[in-house]
């Protein structure tokens, strides 16, 4: 038996055997009768179609071989089964009422479902249209489900599904797919909930408080508090196992609720990929880290006993380019506090000029939020934009695996290395019993300051070469400088005294030394009755920088430079820096000789204007002289020519008013007397 293009072949040795004899045959095939589906010869053997022998003969073949009988029955629904691509793209998109997709092998089992019940109709509606054209009885559905039933052994070779095998339960599934769709053979196990016994919105609310609780209550607690409350309710109670179910279901809101916000975001949420900055000091990463690195500290109690304690730890606050994780400034510390991180970014300016000659500042600074209000200022002078990371997220910050870097690298190779925190696994610590042994042995705290210097020196001599390479990828744009003025009123070092300008500058003591700082603006000496502040920075002592009190001042100071008194003691350079000086002394004196005739044309033009008008009450200018100056006259005197203007002053103010009567006549009337003051305008 083969099967030649979906046509079930019989050979002409098992036709010819005892069915039918070899003449008939070839008669039947000359006649057409017979459907000859491959000629033999040539080591081949002929094939004969079985739905193309007569009935007596097709009957007899079907006995002899039960088999293609059934394979020729399922014929009819084989060939008209197609695939359904419109089923299989509903069930690979449905989404079941948790969210979940359906399962890879349950998508193709209700497609082929789909596609057989297509083929089951298809089949039957061409049945029943052919009988009516031809007025022939049709066939009764019990007869054509149960042939179709039949088939289904056959179909699943080719087709796996799960219909019903039973041809009345088969009919009533291609009832339900012609009136619900594709949707009914989706079982009823995706789309009940827990059992059904947590539905409503309220059980689910409820179970969830008590899942994300954050004492991290166990399922049977969880289970006996919520069965408690269903009972009140009516609701169904549930066992510990469908607790377990529900904190799958609910891991997001159980995680949030039971580790916190900080573990939520490291391991919940969606993380964000970055790359590393191409060039240095487009951006830096900055954080506090307590030392994984011991160190005994001796102090003195109430009762005046020594007392030397060996868990005490120190505190570094690193700027990292993470260009190449290269720590730019770092500071060492008690703990972390804005003095720490204000040293931290001192000594990333400071070595940023030792590298490259010149102060750089960074075009990004990333940090925490430990006194970010205090701070952001500071943070501006070393960067162009200050960004904060996001609040409980670790992850945000390269500055974070940095310091593990650091612990694994370095301190993990050290006698007093304390461990990686208090969270991590004990198997991974160090031995308690061996630290203990070993405690007299730790450094104290200079000690362990010198291992940390050592640690960042070895860090950065292994990086300067790629941080160097790299360096040539800074665009001129984001080369970003700091002025001496920038940094030395930032992290500059206060005296913690006030100077006033002198005839020689300003004289600060410095370091226990007073020194001699002056100014070469002109606009410097217009301010000789303020108290400066001075700022200096102690590694260069070349140049301080002057702030008034109110700091809307300041001025760039230098160093005063000492000139020889002998001739011989001359130097190269002492005449051009003379020369500077007389330079300077004759501006002041021309940009001064300027002011002044400014004031004497703005005088000039006040005493021109005040001429033109009328004087009331003016007093005289005499008096008011021999109050204010003692000068003589020509005899030696002085007393007399005061006191005689005062007496005639007076005199002045106590005479009476003079009146004359003016005759005034006019027409029509007699003379009249009319009295007017002597001074008066007629």
């Amino acid at each position: 038996m083969e099967t030649i293009n979906g046509t079930i072949c019989i050979s002409h040795a098992e036709l010819t055997g005892r069915i039918i004899t070899t003449a008939n045959l070839n008669a039947l095939v000359r006649k057409n009768q017979v459907k000859q589906m491959r000629k033999g010869g040539n080591g081949r053997t002929a094939l004969y179609a079985v739905e193309s022998l007569p009935l007596k003969w097709r009957t007899e073949v079907y006995k002899r071989y039960p088999d293609l009988q059934e394979q020729a029955d399922s014929r009819e629904f084989i060939d008209t089964v197609e695939p359904d691509g419109k089923a299989l793209s509903f069930y690979q998109d449905y989404k079941l009422s948790d969210g979940r997709n359906l399962p890879d092998d349950k998508v193709l089992e209700y497609a082929s479902n789909a596609a057989i019940m297509n083929a089951f109709r298809r089949r039957w509606e061409a049945h029943v249209s052919k009988r009516q054209r031809s007025g022939k009885r049709t066939t009764l559905a019990k007869e054509f489900w149960s042939r179709a039933a039949a088939a289904l052994p056959r179909l699943a070779d080719h087709f796996p599904h799960s219909l019903p095998g039973s041809p009345r339960r088969l009919q009533m599934k291609f009832a339900e797919y012609v009136s619900s769709g594709y949707e009914c053979f989706i079982s009823g196990k995706f789309l009940n909930g827990n059992a059904g016994k947590v539905l409503t919105d309220e059980q689910t609310g409820y179970l969830a408080t008590l899942i994300s609780n954050p004492n991290n209550v166990q399922d049977t607690v969880v289970a006996k508090f919520y069965n408690a409350k269903a009972r009140m309710l009516g609701w169904k109670e549930i066992t510990a196992a469908a607790v377990g179910v529900w904190r799958e279901k609910l891991q997001l809101e159980a995680a949030a609720g039971r580790l916190g916000v900080t573990s939520f975001r490291a391991n919940k949420t969606m993380q964000v990929k970055r790359s590393r900055p191409t060039a240095p000091f487009l951006m830096c990463s900055l954080d506090g880290w307590t030392v994984e690195l011991l160190y005994q500290k001796t102090r003195t109690d109430k009762k005046g006993h020594n007392v030397t304690t060996y868990t005490n730890r120190l505190t570094i606050v690193v700027v990292l380019d993470p260009c190449v994780d290269y720590p730019m400034g770092y500071a060492v510390g008690d703990h972390e506090c804005p003095e720490l991180i204000k040293a931290a970014l001192r000594n990333a300016a400071i070595h940023s000029r030792e590298i490259t000659g010149e102060m750089l500042r960074y075009n990004q600074v990333q940090s925490d939020r430990y006194a970010i209000k205090s701070m952001t200022e500071l943070y501006a002078v070393l960067g162009d934009k200050v960004i904060p990371a996001q609040a409980h997220n670790a992850k945000a910050k390269p500055v974070e695996p940095y310091f593990n870097h650091l612990n694994t690298t370095y301190c993990q190779l050290c006698p007093n290395w304390s461990g990686f925190g208090v969270t991590t696994n004990p198997k991974r610590q160090p031995n308690s019993e061996a630290l203990n042994k070993r405690r007299h042995s730790f450094p104290d705290e200079a000690g362990l300051r010198a291992q940390i210097d050592e640690m960042m020196r070895l860090e950065r001599q292994q990086k300067i070469g790629k941080l160097m390479e790299k360096l040539a990828n800074l665009k001129p744009e984001h080369r970003l400088p700091m002025s001496r003025e920038m940094y030395l009123l930032n992290f500059g070092a206060e005296t913690g005294f006030k100077n006033v300008l002198e005839g020689c500058g300003l004289r600060p003591t410095i370091l226990g030394m007073k020194r001699d700082y002056d100014c070469f603006d002109l606009t410097f000496r217009d301010h000789a009755s303020e108290r400066w502040t001075v700022k200096y920075d102690p590694d260069d002592l070349h140049e301080v920088l002057a702030v008034s009190e109110d700091g809307t001042r300041r001025y760039m100071l230098e160093e005063k430079y000492v000139q020889p008194m002998a001739l011989a003691d001359r130097k190269p350079g002492d005449a051009e820096q003379l020369q500077r000086v007389h330079d300077y002394n004759k501006a002041l004196e021309a940009e001064t000789g300027r002011r002044l005739a400014d004031h004497f044309e703005d005088a000039r033009r006040v005493i021109e204007r005040a001429a033109e008008l009328p004087i009331h009450g003016t007093p005289a200018l005499g008096a008011c002289i021999e109050d204010r100056l003692l000068l003589t006259d020509s005899r030696g005197q002085h007393k007399d020519n005061r006191s005689r203007k005062r007496l005639a002053a007076a005199d002045i103010e106590a005479l009476e008013v003079e009146t004359v009567e003016i005759p005034v006549t006019r027409q029509g009337d007699e003379v009249e007397n009319v009295t007017v003051n002597d001074y008066s305008i007629f």
